[in-house]
């Protein structure tokens, strides 16, 4: 089998003519010869909400950096609970005729048997449980921003995912947008607060766009603490235990 091989644009096409602007998946094709090539073949907006295992999706540094930050606080939040999984650019499984399946790029999903099973994907029939949070970054190709603001919206209203988080592009700043769903199953739009924040009712969370604008800000809503990545909620973990040894060694101390 040769080189995978790809058909570059034209010199005089823009970026926006670029057929490979969105991604690419490789497919074997037998030739007149018949020998079979490897050929990158670009994907379409519909391919954003039915990847499959293998496709490259292209994204720009800001898309990449805040999912990443945002899979890393709720995956330290959730540390220390065995039932509960945050996935990351997972592709979730419905069973439900007609329903794409798209990949979260973060998504909050409890009652899990083993959330440190090796999975390609998460199939909601097989693990007897779905996402209750469901949050997407927009990214600056029209046709991103249509898959997550419509498309999106409907899917995961009709998988029955409790609420969905949308965030914006920093123009200058990020823009949180949210769905609830109601008694009938419908989503309603989730009310801002005061500061604009958002709230999470399914897991605690508030989530608010950092002063700076380009990323988010979570808190606990019942105390209002910000929550912390993994690297700080580490060294916050060290420095106790450092505080309770040297409380332990002044005890000592005081007891002769």
């Amino acid at each position: 089998m040769s080189e995978p091989a790809r058909k570059a644009p034209a010199c005089e096409e823009t970026v926006d003519d670029d057929p490979f602007r969105l991604g690419w998946r490789y497919r074997v094709v037998r030739l007149p010869d018949g020998k079979t090539e490897m050929r990158e073949e670009p994907l379409t907006a519909a391919d954003l909400l039915d990847p499959q295992l293998g496709d490259h999706a292209t994204q720009n540094s800001w898309h990449v950096a805040a999912v990443h930050e945002l899979w890393d606080i709720l995956s330290w939040r959730y540390e220390s609970r065995p039932d509960v999984f945050v996935s990351c650019d997972l592709k979730i499984i419905w069973r439900i005729r007609g329903l794409p399946n798209p990949s979260p790029d973060v998504a909050v999903i409890p009652g899990v048997r083993d959330k440190t099973r090796f999975r390609r994907s998460f199939d909601v029939r097989r693990e007897g449980t779905r996402p209750v949070l469901v949050i997407e970054f927009v990214s600056d190709e029209p046709e991103h921003r249509s898959a997550d603001h419509d498309d999106k919206v409907e899917i995961y209203e009709r998988a029955g995912i409790a609420e969905y988080l949308i965030v914006d592009p920093p123009n200058p700043s990020c823009r949180l947008t949210g769905y609830r769903l109601d008694a009938a199953g419908r989503y309603r739009p989730i009310p801002p607060d005061a500061q604009g924040g958002l709230l999470s009712a399914t897991t605690g969370v508030r989530f608010a766009v950092a002063p700076e604008g380009r990323s988010l800000c979570l808190f606990d809503a019942a105390t209002g603490e910000r929550l912390l990545d993994s690297r700080e909620g580490r060294l916050r973990a060290e420095q106790e235990v450092s505080r309770l040894k040297a409380e332990i060694e002044r005890l000592k101390g005081q007891l002769g």
